[in-house]
């Protein structure tokens, strides 16, 4: 009897954080919103980290951050936007094949999906999965791991759809079955924020690890009436201590900021992870573009 209520004890709590994110079978409406609740708990206090890249490839920043990761031996995931790949910058994302990273989808263009009609966010996200099997092809590897993420997390706010209902549809469009990973992050960075410093992304990923101080944003209007992000300074005092981060490397704070990062990591102890390693995000299926 011990035994039984032992094993039905394990069976739940697998359950309880056995979240793949491939989107749900079911249909989602308006109440399926936010990302905060799509993060990888498995992660948390445990001193392990998936590295993600946005919005890449960038002809000089890419090399630099895939340069120390190489130096390493460490794996990150880059969602790039597809038409930012060139005759210049498909060497990029041939390295980072070769060098055993993930590469993802973040769109044609950085759009925010909340502003286009289905019928073109579903061409601009099935084309981006089309240009990405094209790379693979073309750089020589095989595509298994199908990962995407919202720019802006901005989904779930249209009335002529719900973005993850169009997602699985693409998905059987192109592979047979529901396989695109949607992405989001525990940790943000900040490096897109206007006038971050390496210093203050490093020190970000610090707080995020160990408490402390943290550079994040608000948004105001300057004197022109316009919208601005701008730096603020907050206090974590409950920090994560793992899970995903989110970086753009595009961004020249990005690059000696990783850096900085990376240092910590093996000066700390910690361990970065594989995105297809962390249980959230693990690939269940044996999926193929067809």
């Amino acid at each position: 009897m011990n035994k039984l209520l032992l094993t039905l004890s394990l069976m739940i709590t697998f359950s309880a954080h056995a979240y793949f994110h491939y989107p749900e079978e079911r249909n989602y409406t308006s109440a399926d919103r936010g990302y905060t609740q799509y993060g990888a708990p498995s992660l948390h206090h445990t001193g392990k980290y998936a590295l993600t890249f946005d919005d890449g490839p960038h002809p000089v920043y890419t090399a630099k951050i895939l340069d120390f990761l190489k130096a390493r031996n460490l794996k990150a995931t880059f969602f790039i936007i597809t038409t930012n790949v060139n005759e210049k910058t498909f060497p990029l994302v041939k390295r980072m094949l070769d060098e055993g990273h993930i590469l993802a989808s973040h769109g044609l263009s950085h759009d925010n999906s909340n502003n286009i009609t289905r019928s073109a966010w579903k061409a601009r996200v099935k084309q981006s999965f089309i240009d990405l099997a094209a790379l693979h092809k073309r750089a020589g590897h095989i595509q298994d791991k199908f990962y995407y993420r919202f720019p802006y997390a901005a989904y779930g706010e249209r009335q002529d759809h719900h973005h993850m209902n169009t997602l699985k549809e693409i998905s059987k469009e192109l592979m047979g079955d529901n396989c695109i990973h949607f992405t989001f992050w525990d940790h943000d960075s900040s490096d897109w924020v206007p006038g971050m410093t390496a210093a203050e992304v490093a020190q970000n990923f610090k707080a995020t690890n160990e408490g402390g101080k943290y550079t994040t944003y608000k948004t105001v209007r300057n004197s022109a009436g316009k919208l601005v992000q701008i730096k603020v300074r907050k206090d974590i005092t409950n920090p994560l201590s793992g899970g995903v981060v989110l970086q753009h490397d595009i961004q020249l704070s990005s690059v000696e900021g990783t850096k900085q990062i990376l240092d910590y990591v093996v000066n700390n102890n910690l361990e970065i992870v594989p995105l297809n390693d962390v249980e959230e995000f693990k690939i269940t299926k044996n999926c193929r573009m067809k």
